[in-house]
């Protein structure tokens, strides 16, 4: 059988077998004097000693469990180890590193030796899939390549011992010491029943902020960035690990977890760590996949010492490394978790596995960087300790790989300078309340001091404008029946908005529109309007106001109507929602989120919401709109009308601000006056979202169940609204004021 790692590594290949994200790459550049057929020798028996290196994993039946079956050197490399002439040798290299494997229909295991002009420069290329090997095999291969060649060379068979086991006995063994997960009695259940406890009640919140919304289907691209800690910090680090008894990741633990309860305003913080697997003395010799993922949870008190929080990632740290063999995707499982909602954003790594090292005769041999940048998960930050000179403590490598489908690079050197600030700052002094660390420098703190000064912002609620989509379909995803919009009876379902508006915003960008174009609406307040200002919300473009259509400077693709067309209007392409062959159009779009992917370009802060003759609203400035809005005690059971044009930066804020909570948006059909606030009275609204010069026609008097009134502009008619409510002021355009 497969063992339970493997499993896992064949279910993510067979999702897509073109992959390379799970390759596990060995270049070796020889230089000199290299004895090709003793290498050729070495390469075959290496394959020969280790079988799961010519192993491959077909279903025993259609659709039937996966077992490993064993072939011969010969199905591997039938034309034993060939030497390639490439006139790109960079690109050959890319090629084979790049490409998949279909682990059920080949061995994963791929080997060329290259060479250019130079007849004395060779590259030694083996590939291997992340279900054959782990990093952790990369030394015992380089070993076992070394001896062989070394005897070959001398005319010679390698003299080594044979293997106490192979990796498909470990397998076996592994199965049967575990047991069946329903069986009470056995190793497995046990765990399962520990991961249970461990995950009961997890947060949904995010860990890091996004700077673009999760695409539905991952590119797993990723980028690098990297800080280097000095020799007095990673002493530091490791005194406090020998005070507490423990290892210097469990230190670096506990200040990745403080340092990412303060990015997530969470006390409850969760990471992940790869484990290596390798229990047995008889397995360190083993090539194979043995490394598995596990899930550290750990409670983060912001009073508390950063020694205090060291011995609770000690607990966390040992308690999951006893119950280290229930593989990832199980766990993820138990937690209820998926790709749109994963268990683990960051993973943490320390970087102590054996650096492979080939000496041999008349050759100078050199590692080559294959600058293969995946990413698996969001961030996987890796920890790598240098030795210093004369055996003495050297310094402490952070690097930072982060999935570029989610984060800009500039975001990524912010949260690793925060990072390399927490590390310095308890290696000095870890009685420290982990709350009180300064993250930020002076510069960083004049900033962040001016923006909240600009817009306060409720703990926690923070959001970037190119992540609001992804703020509304959450909000949708949490509470998918509740009510959007509410009239009288009738009511639209979150879902039901949510859906509508992916349709449209999908036809919005089939026709060009996008971040930096714009979309006209000219629609009366409804449920058409609200589907519309969310759609171009998904899509990343800017509404325009049916009276600006042909401001100059703006680039308008795309209008959304009722009705008919107007005229008049050069160049826009009309949407006309009640058209039978344009709702046809829309219904035959996915209801899919819309991402990042789908968009015509990348989404960025700086980017238009909303342009009209009086100014604009970048979606930054939207989304401290929104966040203004939201800390005006909206919630989920709020109720909000907004009195005033459709197409008005006040309109949209509301939409955002009541789809980002769940609140429902009240559509009523009355004249301004006495009507309409009996009206509002009967419809329990909560929050009213009105335009300054407009709000006279409304009366406060009837509206008991009011919290908070926001107005775009500073007026005395609020006076008597203040007696009985809050009264915010958000601007049409630009920054928003203080309180």
């Amino acid at each position: 059988p497969l063992s339970l790692a493997q499993q896992r590594m064949w279910v993510l290949n067979q999702l897509d077998p073109d992959s390379p994200v799970y390759n596990i790459p060995m270049v070796i550049r020889l230089t000199g004097a290299l004895d090709v057929p003793a290498l050729r020798h070495a390469v075959e028996d290496v394959l020969t000693r280790h079988e799961v290196l010519r192993t491959r994993y077909p279903e025993t039946t259609p659709g039937g469990p996966a077992f490993q079956e064993i072939l011969s050197v010969a199905d591997v490399l039938p034309h034993g180890l060939e030497l390639e002439r490439a006139a790109d040798i960079g690109g050959r290299i890319g090629a084979l590193v790049g490409a998949g494997f279909d682990v059920a229909q080949r061995v994963p295991v791929r080997v060329r030796l290259i060479t250019g002009d130079d007849p004395d420069d060779y590259l030694l290329v083996l590939v291997a899939h992340h279900i054959a090997a782990d990093g952790a095999s990369m030394a015992p291969l380089a070993r076992d390549l070394m001896t062989a060649y070394l005897a070959h060379a001398a005319g010679e068979a390698p003299a080594w011992q044979p293997l106490a086991v192979q990796y498909a006995d470990y397998a076996v063994w592994q199965r049967a010491a575990l047991g069946l997960e329903d069986d009470a009695e056995s190793a497995a259940a046990a765990q399962i029943a520990f991961w249970r406890d461990q995950l009961a009640g997890l947060p949904d919140r995010p860990m890091l902020p996004l700077d673009r919304p999760r695409p539905a289907v991952a590119s797993m691209r990723g980028a690098l960035l990297d800080f280097t800690l000095s020799p007095q910090v990673h002493t530091g680090l490791n005194r406090l690990a020998r005070q507490h008894n423990a290892s210097l990741f469990m230190v670096v633990h506990a200040a990745v977890a403080a340092w990412l309860s303060r990015l997530s305003g969470s006390t409850d913080v969760v990471l992940g760590t790869a484990v290596a697997g390798r229990g047995e003395r008889a397995l360190d010799d083993l090539v194979g996949m043995f490394v598995n993922t596990l899930t550290l949870r750990t409670r983060v008190d912001p009073a508390a010492s950063f020694d205090e929080l060291v011995e609770r990632a000690r607990e966390t740290d040992l308690s999951a490394f006893a119950h280290a063999d229930i593989p990832f995707e199980r766990v993820s499982e138990l937690a209820a978790r998926t790709t749109a909602n994963p268990l683990l954003q960051v993973v943490l790594s320390l970087q102590n596995t054996e650096t492979p090292v080939l000496e041999l005769p008349g050759l100078t041999v050199a590692a080559v960087d294959t600058d293969l940048a995946t990413a698996k998960f969001d961030l996987q930050i890796s920890v790598e300790p240098r030795p210093g000179v004369d055996g003495a403590t050297g310094e402490l490598a952070v690097i930072l790989n982060y999935d570029t489908d989610l984060f800009e690079e500039f975001s990524m050197a912010s949260f690793g300078r925060a990072l390399e600030r927490m590390l310095t700052a308890v290696a000095a002094d870890p009685q420290l309340p982990v709350g009180d660390i300064e993250l930020l420098d002076a510069a960083e703190s004049v900033a962040v001091q001016a923006m909240s000064q600009a817009a306060p912002e409720p703990a926690g609620l923070g959001v970037r404008g190119a992540a609001l989509s992804q703020l509304l379909t959450t909000a949708a995803e949490d509470d998918p029946d509740g009510p959007a919009l509410v009239w009288g009876e009738e009511a639209l379902t979150y879902s039901e908005l949510d859906a509508r508006s992916s349709r449209l915003a999908r036809v919005l960008i089939a026709r060009g529109s996008g971040p930096g174009t714009g979309v006209v609406l000219r629609l009366d307040r409804g449920v058409d309007q609200m589907v519309a200002i969310w759609a171009v919300l998904k899509a990343g473009t800017m509404m325009v106001p049916f009276a600006a259509a042909e401001t100059p400077g703006q680039d308008v693709k795309v209008g959304i109507t009722v009705g008919r067309a107007p005229e008049g209007v050069r160049g826009i392409d009309w949407v006309v929602l009640d058209d039978p062959e344009t709702a046809a159009e829309v219904a035959a779009e996915s209801a899919r989120p819309v991402t990042y992917a789908n968009r015509i370009r990348a989404l960025r802060g700086d980017d238009r919401a909303r342009t009209s003759a009086d100014g604009t609203l970048t979606y930054d400035e939207l989304a401290a709109a929104v966040d203004r809005a939201r800390g005006l005690d909206l919630t989920f059971e709020s109720r909000t009308f907004h009195h005033g044009a459709a197409d008005s930066a006040l309109a949209m804020i509301e939409a955002v601000a009541a789809g980002a909570v769940g609140a429902s948006v009240v559509l009523v059909a009355a004249e301004p006056g006495a009507e309409l606030s009996d009206a509002l009275a009967d419809e329990w609204v909560t929050h009213v979202f009105a335009e300054a010069d407009r709000l006279g026609e409304l009366d406060p008097a009837p509206l008991e169940d009011l919290r908070a009134v926001v107005l775009d502009a500073p007026t005395a008619a609020a006076e008597p609204w203040a007696q009985t409510a809050t009264v915010a002021v958000l601007p049409a355009t630009g920054t928003v004021p203080p309180e």
